[in-house]
């Protein structure tokens, strides 16, 4: 990914279940703006690798609605759950590889 200066290692990721995105909408239908999320991983000048991302629990949670926030939160736990296995596999693969 290049915008300006030096080309970058990213990829931006849209993730999201159209299911839970109605659970969402039939409440109030502004949170079809940020359903489904979007992810942002990239490498960073020293090779790390990093995972952006909104909560949806901020994203959503601006409308005010209770049934809307509370699915929200249920996604941030899932979010955060699928970053950590993939960081936990990644880190499991690259111990394979040096051994």
């Amino acid at each position: 990914m290049t915008i300006v200066g030096t080309p970058k290692k990213a990829k931006q990721y849209v993730v999201g279940n159209p299911l839970i995105a109605i659970q969402m909408t039939q409440h109030d239908i502004r949170a079809a703006l940020y359903a489904p999320l979007r992810v942002l991983v990239y490498k960073a000048a020293d090779q790390s690798v990093y995972v952006e991302y909104d909560l949806p629990s901020s994203l959503f949670g601006q409308f005010g609605n209770a049934e809307v926030t509370k699915v929200a939160k249920s996604l941030d736990l899932k979010l955060v759950n699928l970053i950590a296995k993939v960081d936990k596999f990644n880190l499991s693969q690259s111990t394979k590889q040096a051994g």
